[in-house]
C-alpha cells in the first residue's frame, strides 16, 4: 500500500516535520506517524498545515491534540486549496547550470538555487535574464537530476551581489511533478529546524 505522506507546517507556513497518515481519509480525528522523531511539542504549536504529497491526499489545517512518542492525534479542520501545495516553499542552496532556450546568448550558465517549490525555482545568476525568457536548468536536488524549462517571471530583489530571479517550471509532466514535490517534502526533513523551547 502506498504511503500517504504529509508536509507538516506551523500556521506562518514554516516546515517542521514530514508524517504519514495511518487513520483512514476524512477521520474527524487522524492518527499520524512522524516519519523521524523530534524533540518538538506539537500540542503547543496551536493551528498547523498538512500538505499531502500527491493529489489523492487532502491537505487540511488541524491541531495536535495528542502526542506519544513519534504518533500523533490530530483534530482536523478547514481543507486547504490545491494551492497550498502549489506555493509551498523551501530554502535551498545547490549549485548547477542553465541553458538558454529563448534568450540572445548561447552555452551554459552557473546557477546557484535559492529556494524550490512544487510550482517553481528562485535562483541566482550573473547571467541578465530578462521576464518571460525561457531558459532549461539542471535541478540535483530530486532523486535523479532532472533537466527542466522555467520561464523567468522577474528580478527578486537582494542583498546579495549576484541577482536573483523568480521562475516557473513549464511543460511538466505528471512524473516531473512527483519528484519535485518529493524533493521539496525531503529538502525540509534533511535540513530540520531547531527545537523550539515553550
Amino acid at each position: 500500500m502506498k504511503e500517504k505522506l504529509y508536509l507538516i507546517l506551523d500556521n506562518q507556513g514554516s516546515p517542521l516535520a514530514q508524517a504519514t497518515l495511518e487513520s483512514p481519509p476524512g477521520a474527524e480525528v487522524a492518527q499520524m506517524r512522524l516519519v523521524q522523531e523530534m524533540d518538538m511539542d506539537f500540542t503547543l504549536m496551536g493551528e498547523l498545515q498538512f500538505i499531502g504529497l500527491d493529489d489523492s491526499l487532502v491537505s487540511k489545517r488541524g491541531t495536535v491534540t495528542i502526542q506519544r512518542g513519534d504518533r500523533l492525534a490530530v483534530r482536523t479542520g478547514a481543507i486547504l486549496s490545491a494551492e497550498a501545495r502549489q506555493n509551498l516553499r523551501i530554502k535551498t542552496d545547490f549549485e548547477s547550470v542553465m541553458y538558454p532556450v529563448t534568450g540572445n546568448w548561447k552555452g551554459q550558465r552557473p546557477i546557484r538555487g535559492h529556494d524550490l517549490s512544487c510550482g517553481g525555482v528562485a535562483f541566482h545568476s550573473e547571467r541578465e535574464l530578462q521576464p518571460r525568457e525561457i531558459v532549461q536548468i539542471v535541478l540535483p536536488v530530486t532523486d535523479e537530476p532532472m533537466v527542466l524549462k522555467t520561464r523567468i517571471l522577474r528580478p527578486i530583489p537582494t542583498d546579495e551581489p549576484v541577482p536573483l530571479y523568480a521562475s516557473q517550471f513549464v511543460d511538466l509532466i505528471l512524473d516531473e511533478e512527483i519528484m519535485i514535490r518529493k524533493a521539496v517534502f525531503s529538502i525540509q526533513v534533511s535540513h530540520p529546524r531547531p527545537a523550539v523551547n515553550s
